[in-house]
C-alpha cells in the first residue's frame, strides 16, 4: 500500500510556469513545495522553521541573517533590515551571485535584481542564469530559488515569509532557527552559544558596521559590556563582562532607542587586571557565571566626525 502525498495547490499552477515545458522540474518544485519548512516575519513577530514564535526588537538599518544556508556551499542568504525612517521592514536575497533586493517604494512594494529596478508590469520574471524566478503573489512579490534550497521568499507590506526545501532542514541558520526539530537548541547565536533571550538571539545575527561612513548605514556594533555592578561569585567579589554580544552604537555615535535584554556574564575577581573586554579576544567562549540585563542599541544618531 502507498501512503498519499499532500500536494499543496493554491498557487501552483502559475508557479510552475516558470518550468514551462520541463517535467522533471515540475515535479521536483511540487514535492518540494509540499514538504518546504516555512518561517515568518510580521512586524517584530518572528515564527521558526521549527514553529517557536517570538517577539523582538529590531535594530534600525542593520542588517540580520534572518535565514541562510550554513553548510560550505552557502547557496543561499536572506537578509531582513528595518528601514529607520518608514520603519518598514527590507529584505535582501543572494543567490550565488545574485542579488535581489525587495523593499518599499511609495507605499508600493518594489524588487531590483542586481541594482537594477525591475517595474512591476515586468513581472514575472526569470533570471538568465535560470536559478531564479521573481513574481507578484497577493499583495507582495515571490521569489523562487528552489534548486538553491529556497522554495520560496515571499515580501508584502506587513510580512517576510522564507520557505526552505526539506534537503536543507537541519542545514539552515539565523533568526529562523536550524529547521531540524530541535526546539531546546533553538536560538543559536553565530558562535554555537545556545541564547535564553529572544531578543538577544536576534541581535546576535546582526551583520555589523565597522565604520559609520560604511554605506549600511548600520552604526552599531557588538560589543562585550561590562555589568555596571560588582557581584559576589565563589565567595569573591567580582566584575563581569558579557559573553554574549550586545548591540552598541560606534564611537561617536548616540543611541536614540535602546532596549533591555538578559545575557551571560563571565566574572573574574574584582582586582584582575582584566579591564577592557575589547581586549579580550576569547571572551565570547568564556562560561557563564550569572545573568543580568545589559542596555542593547536600538538605533543611534551619529556626528559629522564619526569614525
Amino acid at each position: 500500500w502507498v501512503l498519499p502525498l499532500y500536494m499543496p495547490i493554491n498557487n501552483t499552477a502559475t508557479e510552475l510556469q516558470a518550468y514551462r515545458g520541463r517535467l522533471t522540474e515540475q515535479v521536483t518544485y511540487m514535492l518540494t513545495k509540499s514538504t518546504a519548512a516555512e518561517c515568518s516575519v510580521v512586524n517584530d513577530t518572528v515564527v521558526t522553521f521549527n514553529n517557536r514564535k517570538f517577539k523582538t526588537e529590531m535594530p534600525h538599518t542593520c542588517p540580520q541573517v534572518l535565514a541562510q544556508d550554513c553548510t560550505n556551499e552557502l547557496k543561499f542568504i536572506v537578509l531582513l533590515k528595518r528601514d529607520q525612517t518608514t520603519e518598514k521592514n527590507e529584505i535582501n536575497i543572494k543567490v550565488e551571485n545574485i542579488d535581489v533586493d525587495m523593499y518599499h517604494k511609495n507605499n508600493v512594494v518594489m524588487v531590483k535584481v542586481n541594482g537594477a529596478e525591475i517595474p512591476l508590469n515586468n513581472l514575472p520574471y526569470q533570471h538568465p542564469s535560470g536559478n531564479i524566478h521573481i513574481k507578484e503573489k497577493e499583495k507582495g512579490i515571490s521569489l523562487f530559488a528552489h534548486s538553491h534550497g529556497l522554495q520560496e521568499v515571499y515580501f508584502s507590506s506587513d510580512k517576510v515569509q522564507v520557505r526552505v526545501v526539506d534537503w536543507m532542514r537541519g542545514q539552515t541558520c539565523g533568526i529562523c532557527g536550524k529547521a531540524g526539530g530541535e526546539f531546546r537548541q533553538e536560538y543559536v547565536t553565530p558562535n554555537e552559544r545556545v541564547s535564553r533571550n529572544a531578543t538577544s538571539f536576534a541581535h546576535s545575527w546582526v551583520l555589523p558596521a565597522k565604520s559609520c561612513r560604511e554605506a549600511s548605514e548600520c552604526y552599531m556594533r557588538l560589543e562585550s559590556v561590562k555589568l555596571e555592578k560588582q557581584v559576589r561569585v565563589a565567595g569573591e567579589e567580582s566584575k563581569c563582562y558579557s559573553v554574549e554580544p550586545v548591540l552598541r552604537c560606534l564611537p561617536g555615535c548616540q543611541s536614540v532607542r535602546t532596549t533591555s535584554v538578559t545575557v551571560g556574564y563571565h566574572c573574574v575577581p574584582l582586582e584582575s587586571n582584566m579591564n577592557r573586554p575589547d581586549g579580550l579576544s576569547s571572551i565570547f567562549e568564556k562560561s557563564i557565571d550569572v545573568r543580568e540585563t545589559a542596555e542593547s542599541h536600538l538605533a543611534c544618531r551619529c556626528t559629522p566626525q564619526c569614525a
